[in-house]
């Protein structure tokens, strides 16, 4: 089961998403785990982290009902989930709107941005090619892929190494899937690629051990 975090201010819109993951049979693919906005978005950010979803997806206008959350919402969805990815590249991430025009204006990636309507729509026509929960879904297997992918390959790369079977492209590829994997876990302490010393096998023993923790964590999530 996959840990989905819904962030809205409106507990109406909340009960909406809920019944739209109901209404879809997805209860048995997604634990659903909502949250109101906090007031800053740093405290948004730490949050998210120690709930530690498998996808993200929040509502775009997080300040439209403040005289029920009793304080201001001074960022959107799209800066939220935008803000996030700074520190977890690639990781799955969802913008739901009535006003798309102003969220896709706003978010340097038009592909995060859906319209609610998508949401009523499916239950009606049960029919519909690609939903949104598929394309959840395709984003969470993306994601773990792109990571396991990246370790075995670097696990594999690292064994040539120390048999002595590497050359300058090897070693640049060994460095491109440590910048990826470190990415993943949190870029805001990322060394830039560039600043990065061929046959830092300390270095990438310690990255391997954290992508491992990673991986078994989402294995967890599963369960």
């Amino acid at each position: 089961m996959y840990k989905l975090l819904y962030i809205d201010e409106d507990q109406e819109q909340i009960e909406n998403f809920l019944d739209y993951i109901d209404g879809t049979n997805m209860n048995s693919i997604f634990k659903v785990i909502t949250k109101l906005p906090c007031g800053d978005i740093e405290e948004m950010i730490s949050e998210i982290i120690k709930i530690n979803p498998d996808v993200i997806v929040s509502d775009f206008l997080l300040n439209e009902n403040i005289g029920a959350l009793g304080y201001n919402v001074p960022y959107n969805g799209v800066e939220l989930v935008e803000e996030f990815l700074n520190i977890r590249h690639k990781f799955p991430c969802f913008v739901l709107t009535a006003k798309d025009k102003d969220a896709v204006s706003d978010s340097e990636d038009v592909n995060l941005v859906y319209t609610k309507s998508l949401m009523t729509t499916e239950i009606a026509d049960s029919k519909a090619k690609v939903k949104f929960t598929d394309r959840l879904l395709n984003q969470i297997e993306h994601y773990r892929a792109r990571i396991a992918n990246a370790q075995e390959e670097l696990i594999h790369l690292l064994e040539l190494r120390k048999n002595g079977s590497v050359d300058f492209e090897i070693e640049k590829r060994i460095i491109d899937l440590d910048d990826i994997l470190e990415k993943s876990i949190d870029a805001t302490h990322s060394i830039p690629s560039e600043f990065k010393a061929f046959s830092n096998t300390e270095r990438l023993d310690v990255i391997l051990s954290k992508v491992d923790e990673l991986i078994k964590k989402l294995d967890e999530n599963d369960k």
